[in-house]
């Protein structure tokens, strides 16, 4: 079972926010030791190019969190966008000496390179037991999760530079028709008029694009009819 958490965020001290705003990023910091093997994965070539200290921060303290029944690996992905490839021999001397890892890999998830290496150790590392839930049955809950995941990922394939990691996300309403459909409503919560707009876009036209794409992959996961709505709005305390 591979599980896939949303981004781990941490604060400029190097610590897990406390009060984050952001219930995803909270249940994966809840959940994060539950696992039998965590593959810490990160932008090789964006730490190369934009070298942010929070990211050196987040390896080394999830290193000092080990646990000893659970195995740690490093994940330097887009190593195909990276010219001069003795900067990745570079990135791995930074990271060899710090705690809590068992190996690292280097892979681009574009090209496949340095993939089957990877899976070739997951499945060494795979431990056979039952079913801990019915795999083919989908939680209330799990699809609740997934919606939001959904339209978050779309969010993002529109949205660049640091907006996303401002705007809060919440899923307002979830609702299941008599025709079988569901009403999901989600809104977006921007600190900023200006930030709203960005996301809204002329007219509508950014936010109506998220909407459509998010719920044909809604509709093709849950094999039933979804009506998505998305509302975009400042938070009057912030915005105001």
């Amino acid at each position: 079972c591979f599980f896939d958490t949303p981004g781990l965020m941490i604060g400029h001290r190097g610590y897990p926010y406390k009060n984050d705003v952001k219930l995803r990023v909270e249940s994966a910091w809840k959940y994060v030791d539950q696992y039998d093997l965590l593959i810490v994965l990160f932008d090789v070539h964006r730490h190369l190019a934009m070298p942010d200290r929070r990211v050196i921060k987040l390896i080394k303290f999830l290193g000092e969190k080990s646990q000893p029944e659970q195995k740690r690996i490093l994940c330097m992905n887009k190593v195909d966008l990276v010219d001069d490839k003795k900067d990745l021999l570079k990135v791995a001397k930074e990271f060899e000496d710090l705690p809590g890892y068992e190996r690292y890999f280097m892979v681009s998830g574009l090209r496949g390179s340095g993939v089957k290496d990877l899976i070739q150790y997951l499945m060494e590392q795979a431990v056979r037991r039952l079913w801990e839930e019915e795999h083919t049955v989908m939680t209330e809950e799990l699809m609740k999760s997934t919606s939001l995941e959904v339209v978050r990922e779309k969010m993002l394939n529109h949205i660049h530079q640091e907006i996303p990691y401002v705007i809060e996300h919440r899923l307002m309403d979830w609702k299941e028709l008599r025709d079988g459909s569901l009403r999901v409503e989600q809104h977006f919560i921007t600190p900023k008029p200006s930030q709203r707009q960005i996301l809204v876009g002329k007219n509508g036209s950014k936010i109506g694009r998220i909407g459509l794409e998010a719920n044909e992959e809604l509709r093709s996961i849950f094999k039933r009819d979804v009506h998505l709505i998305l509302q975009v709005r400042v938070d009057r305390k912030r915005g105001a």
